[in-house]
């Protein structure tokens, strides 16, 4: 261990310059028209912190002394000990000793009396000096050593050599493994073995079958209507169809779902790739070396002790003065830190230093003589007589006896008596002219502001504690931020029904134009700008009555601070926002009528490639539901648009199946094959993903890609399937097509009992388009023992009066 030392000087730290008046020097002694006096501080405070004249005061007697007080600096001085364990990178410095082990602790102690003679010999020059101040020497190390004694012997554990045997591999350089654990081999980790030596089969995914479909031929009976002077005639004749079915085998390429896997090879182990099947590796304690360094020698091969001395120093200070000391010389003392007192004395001079014990020296005392300036000032304010002191170079106030607090005070008075005459204004009083001059001369005078500031920013203690008393403090704070509250409140039972009136009618004018969501925005930015406009009156009248922008900004300023502005805000804000609220929820939507009820066929409308964006400032799912179940399908679309793109789930199923079938796109003409394949490539991936939340939009999707063979594989058992369990959800886009897969036998045996339930079912939830089928069955007898018609027409009566065209047309002439 290396250690800094001293050399033969035993040169002290650095010291900072001094604080106080040189010991020994004669003091400045400046002008008498230099010296500040305490009138002149008095009438200086009264004309820069109140709104009074300093001709207000008048002097009767002034008496300025220099009063004489004793500073004693105690300096404690302690011998310290200190050890350390060195290695063989110890680098003795000049005049350090080599010794035995036995003598590095003993000689070190048995300087400590030498040293502390000199540490207190060093510091009695060191004070007496003309440049030395009282307090600068600090609490520390104040004499280092000047040798340190020390030995080094070869270290045990490393018997001097500087390094040790590595306690992993023993010296071998090589450690077992930690992978295989020298067994060479490890577990395989390939995706599905894990150690088992299969895998699950690609072909069937490991279900061990695979799924397969097959084609029969079936005779169906097919009815064909014609019309021939008013009256139909239905002919029934034998087709042929092929229906397809899935059939399940064993898959050829597994056993039971398993295969060999293809990296251990059935093993279910591979080589370690750690130690590349060797069993071992270098070793990683010692990185192939075989030892180590020897950690309490650091490698040095040396091990030993340094011991030294050091003498540090805490000092103490205090203040004395004569016993016949005025009161008002002791209250200062008391007040006053030491440091401070130094620091505000007029002079401050050496007198004595002492040494106790001056052959084994603890303690060095020195005694410092000084001189405070202690003004003492009778004065009249108001016809009353005031005994006012001052002292220091700065001359702080010790007493004021309330000359400033009862020129304030007055004020203060007229404020009270004006804010308890408020009181009995009643509660809906508005006028505030009464409050505006008290408040104008409190606030005229800036020492309030700076004890009302201080207070609400929580200082312990308040702003000119000298000049003012806690009670006056406490006073101001209340009158003041009463007056503020008051004013507020009353300016805001002016303003506030002029705010909500505005509001409101700027509301309702919007909802002619733009709708209710705009209308109620448009009303909420009006209450904002109603706010800003209140706090521009407060600002203008308080501006008036105080004299000035910066005053009027300040007085503001501290009602936010103390909380004395919110009842006014309340009054502002609330009924103003409840009218547009109330307006805006009562007001009805303005939307556009709905759009024809969608057609029962499977053929779409062409799509374009990037149908228009809407922009929704409000959308969401149900109202894009809502949108959709009205008719109003372009507008859906674009608020489904705007909720995907924000990644709401829900809205994923609807927007699928939308794309899917061409809904709510603007288009024109035939729709090309390409076009199609387009928009299912596009629907697909949001029916995917809506699909594990059973959402019956992307269920009923599913079934009908899988019923058409649209980007699925087509398979007519699992689509029905599909499409049963979105119906069940309440789906009449499911129902529906249910329905038309029946009626028409597509995939599926013609099953008129079947369609006829899921057409009723949709037309029981208002689908205009399945009510049109289920007379279409009706006029041809599907699932009935004999064709009604009249049933049929009633039916289509129906659907004509919810818009559906094709019934209007059947109804106009009779037959579909």
């Amino acid at each position: 261990m290396n250690s800094p030392t001293d050399s033969a000087s035993d040169s002290s730290l650095d010291l900072p310059a001094p604080s106080a008046p040189a010991p020994g020097a004669a003091p400045v002694i400046p002008d008498k028209a230099d010296i500040p006096t305490v009138l002149g501080k008095l009438r200086s405070l009264v004309q820069e912190k109140t709104r009074f004249e300093p001709k207000d005061i008048s002097p009767l007697a002034e008496d300025d002394a220099l009063q004489d007080f004793s500073l004693q600096a105690n300096f404690v001085l302690e011998a310290r000990f200190e050890n350390r364990v060195i290695n063989g990178y110890f680098k003795p410095s000049v005049g350090d000793q080599h010794c035995g082990a036995q003598e590095v602790g003993a000689l070190a102690i048995a300087q400590g009396k030498e040293r502390l003679r000199l540490a207190a010999a060093k510091l009695e020059t060191a004070l007496q000096q003309t440049d030395h101040a009282y307090d600068t020497v600090r609490q520390g190390a104040y004499l280092l050593h000047a040798v340190k004694y020390w030995h080094l012997d070869d270290c045990a554990p490393c018997d001097g050599k500087g390094r040790i045997r590595c306690s992993t591999c023993h010296g071998s350089k090589q450690e077992t493994c930690w992978k295989c654990h020298g067994g060479r081999t490890v577990s395989c980790d390939a995706h599905g073995c894990h150690g088992s030596g299969k895998v699950s089969c690609s072909y069937c995914s490991g279900s061990g079958t695979v799924a397969e479909q097959v084609s029969d031929d079936v005779t169906v009976q097919v009815p064909t209507t014609t019309y021939e002077n008013g009256n139909s005639h239905t002919t029934y004749h034998t087709e042929t169809r092929t229906q397809y079915r899935t059939v399940s085998r064993n898959c050829s390429h597994c056993s039971f779902g398993k295969v060999t896997c293809n990296s251990c090879h059935g093993a279910g182990n591979v080589n370690c790739n750690t130690c590349l099947a060797s069993g071992s590796i270098s070793c990683r304690t010692c990185s192939g070396l075989g030892d180590l360094r020897c950690n309490p020698c650091e490698g040095s091969g040396q091990q030993g002790d340094a011991s030294w001395t050091d003498i540090h120093v805490v000092p103490d200070y205090s203040v004395s003065l004569p016993k016949q000391a005025p009161d008002d010389a002791r209250r200062i003392r008391d007040k006053e830190s030491v440091h401070s007192l130094a620091a505000i004395a007029s002079s401050l001079q050496l007198a004595k230093v002492s040494i106790y014990d001056s052959d084994h020296p603890q303690e060095v005392d020195a005694l410092y003589a000084g001189k405070l300036r202690i003004v003492r000032l009778d004065a009249v304010c108001n016809e009353e007589k005031h005994h006012l002191v001052a002292y220091g170079t700065d001359l702080r106030w010790l007493t004021m006896d309330d000359i400033v607090e009862k020129l304030l005070r007055g004020d203060l008075k007229t404020l009270s008596d004006a804010l308890a005459g408020s009181a009995d204004d009643g509660l809906f009083s508005a006028q505030v002219q009464g409050l505006l001059r008290p408040l104008r001369d409190v606030a005229a005078s800036e020492l309030n502001a700076d004890v009302i500031e201080s207070i609400l920013r929580g200082e312990t203690d308040h702003a000119h504690v000298d000049v003012v008393s806690p009670d006056y403090a406490q006073l101001v704070r209340t009158c003041v931020l009463g007056a503020l509250r008051q004013i507020y409140t009353r300016l805001a039972k002016q303003f506030w029904w002029k705010s909500a009136l505005a509001a409101l009618a700027i509301t309702i004018a919007t909802w002619f134009v733009a709708g209710r969501g705009t209308a109620a925005f448009a009303g909420l930015v009006t209450v904002a700008g109603g706010y800003l406009l209140f706090n521009r009156k407060v600002k203008s009248v308080l501006q008036e009555a105080l004299g000035g922008e910066s005053q009027a900004e300040r007085a503001m300023h501290i009602a936010g601070k103390g909380r004395r502005n919110q009842l006014a805000q309340v009054l502002i804000l609330a009924p103003a926002a409840v009218a547009v609220l109330a307006a805006s929820i009562g007001l009805p939507v303005r939307t556009r009528a709905p759009a024809k009820p969608p057609q029962p066929a499977m053929a779409s409308a062409t799509v374009e490639p990037h149908p228009p964006t809407i922009a929704l400032q409000d959308a969401s799912m149900p109202k894009a539901v809502k949108l959709y179940d009205n008719g109003d399908k372009v507008k859906a679309l674009a608020m489904l648009e705007t909720l995907v793109k924000d990644g709401e789930v829900e809205a994923y199923g609807l927007y699928g199946w939308m794309q899917l079938m061409g809904e709510g796109q603007r288009h024109g003409g035939n729709v090309s094959e390409q076009q199609r394949k387009a928009r299912q490539v596009t629907a697909k991936p949001w029916i995917t993903k809506a699909l594990p939340k059973n959402d019956s939009y992307a269920l009923t999707a599913k079934g009908v890609m899988m019923a058409e063979g649209w980007q699925e594989p087509r398979n007519m058992p699992r689509a029905l399937d599909y499409l049963k369990q979105a119906a069940q959800k309440g789906n009449i886009n499911a129902m529906h097509m249910l329905g038309l897969y029946h009626v028409r036998g597509y995939q599926t045996p013609v099953n008129n009992k079947e369609a006829r339930k899921w057409f009723t079912m949709a037309a029981d939830k208002g689908s205009a388009g399945d009510i049109y089928n289920l007379g279409l069955m009706d006029w041809e007898g599907a699932g009935l023992k004999r064709p009604d018609r009249s049933s049929a027409m009633q039916r289509w009566k129906i659907a004509a009066g919810m818009g559906e065209e094709r019934a209007v047309k059947a109804v106009a002439q009779g037959h579909p």
